[in-house]
């Protein structure tokens, strides 16, 4: 499946919200944020999520016309990085790594609180299992 269109952010978002993994220890610290993923090449992501107390409720493709709230996240890599990701999944070892080379890039959101933060850290990590 391609990455980033509507089928896909529809898929991912059920994904995110059938695992217990990812929605318990976001619900646990009441966890709400705009999540948007996108290519480091584009003025704006892709996809986004928004995520209330863990769970997504709503996914699909950004529209900067209707977007209002700011991006809480806002995650780049090139396709290719994606899909490598998607085969073998980030891990808390590669992905100081993955930010340092920039293969990862953060357009929004707080890297190092995230990764200092295991109620964060670890269902980040997941987002990438979950691809």
């Amino acid at each position: 499946m391609e990455f980033f269109t509507r089928q896909w952010v529809e898929a991912f978002a059920q994904k995110w919200n059938r695992d217990a993994e990812m929605t318990g220890p976001l619900a646990q610290i009441g966890f709400s944020a705009i999540v948007a993923f996108g290519y480091p090449n584009r003025e704006e992501p892709s996809v986004l999520l928004q995520v209330n107390n863990g769970k997504v409720e709503r996914a699909g493709l950004f529209n900067k016309v209707a977007q209002s709230p700011a991006l809480d996240w806002d995650l780049r890599a090139l396709p290719e990085q994606w899909a490598a990701w998607q085969t073998k999944p980030l891990t808390l070892t590669n992905l100081g790594l993955a930010v340092q080379n920039q293969q990862l890039q953060f357009k929004a959101g707080d890297y190092r609180k995230m990764i200092r933060t295991p109620a964060l850290a670890n269902p980040f990590l997941r987002v990438f299992k979950l691809l």
